[in-house]
């Protein structure tokens, strides 16, 4: 026991340390967290050192992974008021429409030139697209807010279009989680039932939402015991999250929907304010480090000498997809060509959901399959993420470094 709890010391200072060097670098701290994985990964293969190997392969960071998975896509779904789901401008609609469907397009087009013939072709093709398809809302918001950009037309178009991103991004999500589970290529016919589950579950979660809301809320403020409203946010989410596995559905996305229903209208901004700060701090101070260091220790850089192309394409695939797919829609609604440039830029990073989608196929066995482009195919996936990520940033203060020298 006590080796496994100096194995979770270990991996969460050195996710911890890392992501304060990518944070004062001006990256995200993921990035660093990934990193710690990655540098994890390669002593553990270069030294020969058995501890390295049992730490990276620990059952203590495969549970607190499993977990940070739930925690991320539940912070997410707080930091979400869905009446601003409603109240976005045809420009930011549009923009996320063009910086989901684009780079969607051509991650599946890409992925089916260079995939081998198996019976999972097409689901892996799929999988590609919906990765590049992501955008990071937190990577997006933590520039602009640097930048001091928040409530530019740049900054608010971004923004709002990452947020609707990333709930596109989640019914595809649904989407291929049922491909998955479906274990074969899915023809119209199979599609529809998929399509109709997902419907069916978010149509549940809209009556939950508008009929059961107010009643936990009032349930919560009549309770004496401590933490209340975490309680209540658990067990929604884990009765949500059972509710997406009966439809077929992956389990987080249950866990994003319950979050849905919690906001300060309906708790109160004190309630609110103190349930968000638990479930930041727990998952952005424990359970998200840890699984941002297992996707970095489940890279294999052999990738880069494999499959170099391959990877090459994929990021560049990446950022040409959101830089035109998301700018072009935003010069067309009136942004002048920089401003719409900083919109593909601003949509070009990708994060947590990212991630998760990726992990999760590599939970599912997607990449068991003894080809070397698909069995790198997840290591390909999380470099094209990091790279990404890491050029969103400087390519917004490249491109704004007037607006950031001025402090504005």
């Amino acid at each position: 026991m006590i080796e496994h709890v100096l194995h979770l010391i270990l991996l969460l200072l050195a996710a911890r340390s890392f992501g304060e060097i990518a944070t004062r670098l001006g990256q995200p701290a993921l990035v660093g967290e990934i990193g710690a994985g990655l540098i994890l990964a390669v002593l553990a293969a270069s030294l020969n050192a058995p501890f390295l190997a049992e730490l990276s392969r620990s059952a203590f960071l495969d549970l607190a992974a499993e977990f940070g998975i739930f925690f991320l896509l539940l912070l997410a779904g707080l930091e979400i008021a869905p009446g601003e789901l409603f109240r976005h401008s045809g420009r930011s609609a549009a923009v996320a429409l063009g910086g989901v469907l684009l780079p969607l397009a051509l991650g599946m087009a890409l992925a089916w030139w260079v995939l081998p013939d198996n019976p999972m072709k097409f689901v892996q093709a799929l999988l590609v697209g919906v990765a590049l398809s992501i955008s990071a809302v937190p990577v997006a918001i933590g520039v602009f807010m640097d930048l001091g950009m928040v409530h530019t037309p740049t900054g608010r178009t971004v923004i709002a279009a990452a947020i609707l991103d990333d709930i596109i991004g989640l019914v595809l999500l649904a989407i291929l989680t049922g491909a998955i589970a479906a274990g074969s290529v899915p023809g119209i016919g199979a599609m529809l039932p998929l399509l109709g589950k997902a419907a069916l579950f978010f149509l549940i979660v809209a009556a939950a939402g508008y009929f059961g809301a107010p009643r936990i809320a009032n349930l919560i403020s009549r309770l004496r015991i401590p933490a209340p409203e975490f309680t209540a946010l658990i067990l929604t989410a884990l009765g949500f999250a059972g509710l997406a596995e009966l439809l077929g559905m992956d389990f987080i996305i249950g866990a994003f929907a319950a979050a849905l229903l919690f906001n300060a209208k309906s708790l109160g901004q004190a309630s609110f304010a103190r349930l968000k700060a638990t479930v930041s701090d727990l998952t952005m101070g424990l359970l998200a480090p840890l699984f941002f260091l297992s996707i970095g220790i489940r890279v294999d850089f052999a990738a880069l000498a494999i499959i170099p192309g391959i990877v090459l394409a994929l990021i560049l695939v990446a950022l040409m997809g959101k830089i035109i797919g998301a700018g072009l829609p935003a010069l067309l609604s009136g942004l002048t060509r920089k401003e719409a440039l900083g919109v593909g830029f601003g949509m070009s990073g990708r994060g947590a959901v990212e991630l998760i989608i990726v992990s999760i196929a590599l939970e599912a066995g997607l990449f068991d399959y003894p080809d070397p482009v698909v069995a790198n195919l997840f290591s390909a996936l999380v470099l094209m993420a990091l790279v990404t990520t890491i050029v969103t940033p400087i390519g917004l203060r490249w491109l704004f470094r007037e607006r950031g020298a001025a402090g504005l």
